[in-house]
């Protein structure tokens, strides 16, 4: 029986919305504040306001014990970020912690957030995971309230194989698509 410890961890990083790029963690420096560049920006509509997404946590699955092949998954509640383990994995305790996000911009507009299918999670000795089946607190159409502010929390599922029975810390980023609608 072969066994190490996995401590997997996936930060919410980067965000593009409605006139071009813009960082997670309130790091855009053009919205609001300059005109945008030709031919882009606020796509000719006026008082349309950037799109900002802050990432208030990261996604982290705390400490797993790798047992057998490693083949296993890791499901994050969306409410309470417990975490409910399948397969060749045991539960070896650490903070778990569901992702928690706010999106700033026009108050009353409804916008799109798209995920992306898969995340590859890996760490420096070559181990490595793949975070998938995304899931948010957003309703079927997300609009931000009176004052431009949408809060939601997401998880994903961490599916491991054999690739990361040498064990370690595994980080990744997902990039988290924002838009008007």
């Amino acid at each position: 029986m072969r066994s190490a410890f996995l401590l997997a961890l996936a930060a919410a990083i980067l965000a593009t919305g409605s006139g071009g790029p813009i960082a997670a963690q309130g790091q855009c420096s053009f919205c609001d504040t300059n005109p945008p560049p030709s031919g882009g920006g606020g796509g000719g509509r006026p008082n349309n306001r950037a799109l900002d997404l802050e990432i208030q946590s990261d996604i982290d699955f705390g400490r797993l014990l790798v047992i057998g092949s490693g083949d296993g998954r890791v499901i994050l509640d969306l409410v309470t970020g417990s975490k409910t383990v399948f397969g060749d994995l045991d539960d070896f305790g650490g903070l778990t912690v569901q992702g928690r996000a706010t999106i700033r911009g026009r108050p009353m507009r409804t916008i799109r957030i798209d995920f992306p299918s898969s995340v590859t999670l890996s760490d420096a000795r070559g181990g490595h995971a793949e975070l998938r089946d995304f899931r948010t607190s957003l309703r079927a159409m997300p609009t931000l309230d009176a004052n431009g502010q949408l809060e939601f929390t997401y998880t994903g599922t961490l599916y491991t194989t054999a690739a990361i029975a040498s064990g370690g810390t595994l980080r990744g980023r997902i990039p988290i698509q924002v838009d008007y609608d």
